[in-house]
Formats: structure tokens, C-alpha cells, sequence
């Protein structure tokens, strides 16, 4: 177990989560990009081993695969169907976990899940620890001895830069790799539609959305008011191992204006390099 008391506050609805039927965390803590293995393993064997296959890069996901072997109290069944699970735990940097389902109840039966965690952009280490429970409050650990397993996550420093002018025009500086950051520069005059400004502020901005492989979207402001204009904020993003980034903008202002800059919905598409 943790030493933060922060831990035991998840206990109470970790239980309903990790006997759901058929519930898979794939769909819960996936951040975008791909999942056919290109993503780091780091394994929890049953011969209390723990073995990670590939680097943990900041901005990227982790695949947890925990043998449910490893905690073997608490278990128990009620009209003919098991009332335990085991709940994962992710503490970056120190701050409070997140939380994951190594298990699920499938046909009355707890099965193992091969849970995926996103780590954040600007994350350094991470520590993991496991609790199993029941629906009659028995709770174990799985904490190495209340020391957590520790891994580290390299950051890339080296990125790249994407620029899109006021001209419409859109150029790329530096390859793309996972785990390195990319520079967004957007210069909002190629969404003027919706520029406005009120008491001698701005009062509308533009907004990047993005995502890798068809993964989730992911949003972040590309501008910043100074004064009554509006100029590029330059933001970085860190991008997780894919193959494809893919990245449109939109603006908005106070009084309801909305456009869009999407290549004729076709989006901008950059590769992403090994």
C-alpha cells in the first residue's frame, strides 16, 4: 500500500469498477495513438517480477499486465458468482493516482485485464501499486512493501515545429517522434471571421484539436490575447508513438462565432517517425 493517504480514498468505488461485466479499461485510460503494441508492457508475474518491455516516454501509454496470481486474499463468491477485483494504482511525480482495472467479471468468473495508463506529458517517474477487495470490505496490497514500484519516464527533447501562416500556408520544422514535443504555431489572422475585441481586450481565440492514429481528441489554445489583438501563444504538445498526427483549429468569440480551419475537412496529417 501507499503511504499517501490519498490512496484509500479510491477503495470505496474501485470494487464496482473492476467486477463490471465485461468492462475494459482499454476504453477508459487510452490517450490516443496506437494500440497494437507499439506501446511500452510493463508485467507483474506471478513470481513477484516485474519486467518492463520498452522505454515509458513522457506523453506516451504504458500497458499494464498484472497476474491477478500476485493477491490472492479477499476472494469470495455469492450466488454462484465472484464479488473481488483488483484495482491498479498510478502515481506520477508524487501526485494523486489514477486509478485502473487489472480485472473484470466475465460469466461469474474474475478475469485478468491488460490495463492502459497515459502518461502525462511532463512526467519524470511513476509509481504503481495493486489492491485487491470484496463486496464485504476485505481490502490487501500489493505494494512492495508500502515502497511502490517504480519506473522511469525519459523525456525527448529533441521535436519539431509546425507553422500554419496567416498566407494559408503550412509548413513542418524537424521530424515528429513519440514522446517529443511539437511546437503549434498558428498565426490567427487565417480565422479572422471571428475576430473581436471588447475594453480594449480580446475577446476570442483559436483552438487546436488533435489526435494520433484516430485516437482520442485532444485540445489546447494556439493564441493569446495582447491587448486588443490576438497573437500565436506557440504551445507545445507531446505526442504519443503512432504513426499519423492529425490536427485541425477552430475559433470562437463571446458572441457565438464559430470557424473551423480542417483542410476542407480533410484535416492536416503529418507522420510520426520511429
Amino acid at each position: 500500500m501507499s503511504t499517501r493517504i490519498y490512496a484509500t480514498l479510491f477503495l470505496a468505488t474501485s470494487l464496482a469498477a473492476c467486477v463490471a461485466d465485461g468492462e475494459s479499461t482499454d476504453d477508459i485510460t487510452g490517450g490516443g495513438g496506437k494500440a497494437d503494441g507499439q506501446s511500452p508492457v510493463i508485467v507483474f508475474g506471478d513470481d513477484w517480477r516485474e519486467t518492463a518491455s520498452g522505454t515509458l516516454l513522457a506523453g506516451d501509454r504504458v500497458r499494464v499486465d498484472y497476474d491477478l496470481d500476485r493477491l490472492t486474499d479477499c476472494r469470495g463468491s455469492t450466488n454462484g458468482s465472484e464479488v473481488w477485483g483488483v484495482t491498479g494504482y498510478a502515481s506520477f511525480d508524487g501526485a494523486a493516482p489514477v486509478t485502473f482495472a487489472v480485472s473484470k467479471l466475465e460469466g461469474g468468473r474474475v478475469k485478468p485485464v491488460v490495463a492502459t495508463v497515459e502518461i502525462p506529458a511532463s512526467a519524470t517517474s511513476v509509481d504503481f501499486w495493486f489492491a485487491v477487495n470484496n463486496r464485504w470490505g476485505c481490502i490487501a496490497y500489493d505494494s512492495n512493501e508500502n515502497e511502490n514500484y517504480t519506473f522511469e519516464v525519459e523525456r525527448t527533447t529533441a521535436g519539431a515545429v509546425l507553422a500554419f501562416e496567416a498566407d494559408w500556408s503550412e509548413s513542418q520544422q524537424g521530424a515528429i517522434r513519440g514522446g517529443a514535443p511539437v511546437v503549434l504555431h498558428y498565426d490567427p489572422e487565417r480565422l479572422a471571421e471571428c475576430a473581436s475585441s471588447s475594453g480594449g481586450r480580446a475577446n476570442w481565440s483559436v483552438t487546436a484539436h488533435w489526435r494520433v492514429d484516430g485516437g482520442a481528441i485532444k485540445t489546447l489554445l494556439v493564441t493569446r490575447a495582447s491587448g486588443s489583438e490576438l497573437v500565436a501563444a506557440d504551445p507545445s504538445i507531446t505526442v504519443p508513438r503512432g504513426s499519423e498526427l492529425e490536427l485541425w483549429f477552430s475559433a470562437t468569440n463571446v458572441y457565438g462565432c464559430n470557424a473551423y480551419d480542417s483542410n476542407l475537412d480533410a484535416n492536416y496529417q503529418f507522420s510520426i517517425e520511429d
